[in-house]
């Protein structure tokens, strides 16, 4: 009796392994992205012009307004989102920015009709990110089509849907089929926006010459508190190595010239921060702005990099090290000039906070 049950425990294993390797490789040219916002859940890129956006539910998002992205890409590149603008059929749009904008690679036209694709299928399946940049593919039958959604359940029992897949997207093949947007707890089936539909609702954003820069209100507002502009140079955070603790303790929050805001991060290992300036500039030196955080969890040895190369891994060189001593609120290094592209701040330790590196301001001159 042992051994006959050992042996249908041994051909139910192979069968789900077997239903995994068979699940065909998908098309790389859509980025999807796990989100850490409101919800746990999922998302995907689209570019327009030189912008990058996240498409998510809403209820994915909901009163957030950022959210924490890593790409199922790669090299498993971090971003942040801004809400910007929601839709009807529990969408949302974010604009992102980060390493993550890198991998924006799709075009909302490129989405077309799927009639004729829906009528050769049966087999589907769903591609999620999980939190550390993986990805899943779940096996799934499509059990109905309407004009707006699909319904699909799980091919086999042992391989359910769950709590965080919300924002997956649905393939036949290689082919998107739709965005998935709720489990039915009794059922176990997952309702599907189609991707047609999903087009036609965020398509009119991008002809109606909307940028989120122009149109984004809060940085716009962050923009107006920045003192003595001019004495600052402008730069752009453009890749870090930790996502922020929560949505108040952003990454944005070093350059919105408000010490009542802070960046907050779990410092497990080496934090570091890219920056790129607009061309080569001649900086002086750096200011760390404390803000009101607890001294423990202030960054303590640092160093800082300069590179001549507007890209790639090459030629970056130490132009400082040194230690912010927590008694400081303010630290002001000024270096010997140099000149640069990019930027870059390695934080080795703090200040014994095992649970949280933060700090408010960063500034470069």
């Amino acid at each position: 009796m042992k051994k006959t049950m050992k042996i249908a425990q041994l051909l139910k294993s192979l069968s789900i392994s077997f239903i995994m390797l068979s699940l065909p490789v998908l098309s790389a040219d859509i980025t999807q992205v796990h989100v850490d916002s409101g919800e746990v859940g999922q998302g995907f890129l689209v570019k327009r012009l030189n912008n990058c956006y996240l498409v998510s539910p809403e209820h994915v998002i909901g009163d957030a307004f950022f959210s924490s992205i890593k790409t199922g890409s790669k090299r498993r590149l971090l971003g942040e989102a801004e809400k910007i603008q929601t839709f009807g059929y529990d969408l949302s749009l974010s604009s992102v920015s980060g390493a993550a904008s890198t991998k924006c690679i799709t075009s909302i036209n490129s989405f077309n009709a799927i009639d004729s694709l829906l009528n050769q299928t049966t087999a589907v399946s769903v591609s999620s990110v999980n939190a550390d940049g993986s990805k899943s593919l779940t096996p799934a039958n499509l059990i109905e089509v309407g004009i707006v959604y699909l319904s699909i359940q799980p091919k086999n029992s042992e391989m359910p849907f769950y709590k965080g897949l919300s924002g997956s997207l649905v393939y036949s093949g290689d082919k998107p089929l739709g965005l998935l947007q709720s489990v039915d707890a009794e059922t176990g089936e997952g309702k599907v926006l189609r991707i047609d539909r999903l087009a036609e609702t965020i398509r009119p954003f991008f002809s109606s010459g909307f940028t989120a820069r122009s149109t984004n209100k809060q940085t716009e507002n962050n923009s107006a508190m920045v003192k003595e502009k001019s004495v600052s140079i402008p730069y752009q955070l453009t890749q870090w190595s930790h996502k922020a603790l929560n949505v108040s303790q952003r990454i944005a929050n070093l350059s919105d010239g408000s010490a009542e805001t802070h960046w907050a991060v779990q410092p497990n290992g080496v934090v570091s921060l890219s920056i790129s300036l607009e061309g080569m500039k001649t900086i002086n030196g750096l200011t760390l702005t404390a803000g009101d955080v607890d001294i423990t969890a202030l960054p303590k040895d640092f160093e800082l990099l300069s590179n001549r190369r507007e890209k790639g891994n090459r030629g970056w060189v130490s132009v400082y090290s040194g230690t912010w001593l927590n008694n400081k609120s303010l630290l002001d290094i000024t270096i010997a000039p140099i000149k640069a592209k990019r930027l870059k701040v390695i934080f080795r330790s703090n200040w014994g906070n095992a649970e949280v590196l933060s700090f408010s301001e960063l500034a470069f001159k």
